[in-house]
């Protein structure tokens, strides 16, 4: 993704290491390891928080499925939603994992209309993600 376009999607938000996007804006993938300190075990009560916290923030939020599963020997948590964002419904698929005591994250968005085409790509991301 261009800085231009982080810039305008995302405002003062410091740029992941990963950050990709189509041509339009209308398709992304993010991922970061954030600072959160975590273990396996607290990833329900992980998932759990950030569902809260979106709830308070987007009020128009409609989750869809969320919980835990296990990748590759891995426990993923993930969590479905929809939200409004510069004029359109979207499509919000956020999985995460711990990674050397931290939180890595990843964030897959598209606009709702897309979604019907992309929701099993972006579980197939999730069910492909292997951590070393």
């Amino acid at each position: 993704m261009r800085n231009e376009m982080w810039s305008f999607k995302y405002h003062n938000m410091p740029r992941p290491i990963l950050a990709l996007t189509d041509d339009n804006g209308e398709i992304n993938l993010i991922g970061d390891m954030t600072g959160q300190a975590a273990t396996e075990e607290q990833l329900d009560a992980f998932k759990d928080f950030q569902i809260d916290h979106f709830k308070k923030s987007l009020p128009d939020i409609k989750m869809l499925d969320n919980g835990i599963k296990m990748i590759n020997e891995r426990k993923i948590g993930f969590f479905k939603f929809l939200s409004r964002a510069g004029g359109h419904k979207v499509f919000n698929y956020y999985f995460f994992t711990i990674v050397d005591g931290k939180v890595l994250l990843f964030t897959f968005n598209c606009i709702k209309e897309l979604r019907s085409s992309w929701e099993k790509s972006a579980d197939d991301m999730v069910a492909s993600l292997r951590v070393n």
